[in-house]
């Protein structure tokens, strides 16, 4: 069973040292990735506590395999905003 949070939940996870985003309704914890970002680190920090949907279709599938090793969750169903 997945692990559920809340959009307000991931927000508050927004620096370079507590780092979490949210990408097609499934939520990452990239802050021990932060550093090794090919785009550098304030890419992901630009980014943190958001959903980064429409970033996460850009990525290649060898990023989306990388992806897989911070999955901690997913988004509530009744909390998603649908931002694509």
């Amino acid at each position: 069973m997945s692990i559920i949070f809340s959009e307000e939940e991931v927000a508050l996870h927004n620096t370079l040292d507590d780092c979490w985003i949210i990408a097609n309704g499934n939520v990452y914890n990239v802050t021990t990735f932060i550093n090794r970002h090919p785009g550098g680190k304030f890419v992901i920090k630009s980014n943190a506590g958001s959903n980064v949907t429409k970033h996460f279709k850009y990525h290649s599938q060898k990023s989306h395999k990388i992806w897989e090793k911070y999955l901690i969750g997913e988004i509530s169903k009744s909390t998603q905003c649908g931002c694509l």
